[in-house]
């Protein structure tokens, strides 16, 4: 999320712009209110919320936690 636009007109997890949307999400983090625009941004939100409250680029933080999430392939049995 850039500084120059308000924490409630952008998704702080995907940047989307939230702008006239209906049913956006808000989280509280150490006294600051992020908006989030989807169940999946909120659940990314929670697992990281110092990342994103400190205005690290988001795509590098979504991009590690979708990683982490992903299915892993066993090995051989």
């Amino acid at each position: 999320m850039s500084n120059a636009e308000s924490p409630d007109t952008t998704c702080a997890v995907c940047d989307k712009d939230l702008t006239n949307a209906t049913g956006v999400a808000h989280i509280y983090h150490e006294g600051r209110r992020f908006a989030l625009c989807c169940p999946v941004c909120v659940q990314l939100f929670q697992r990281a919320p110092a990342r994103f409250a400190s205005g690290e680029r988001p795509q590098t933080i979504v991009e590690e936690l979708v990683s982490d999430l992903k299915w892993k392939q066993p090995g051989p049995l």
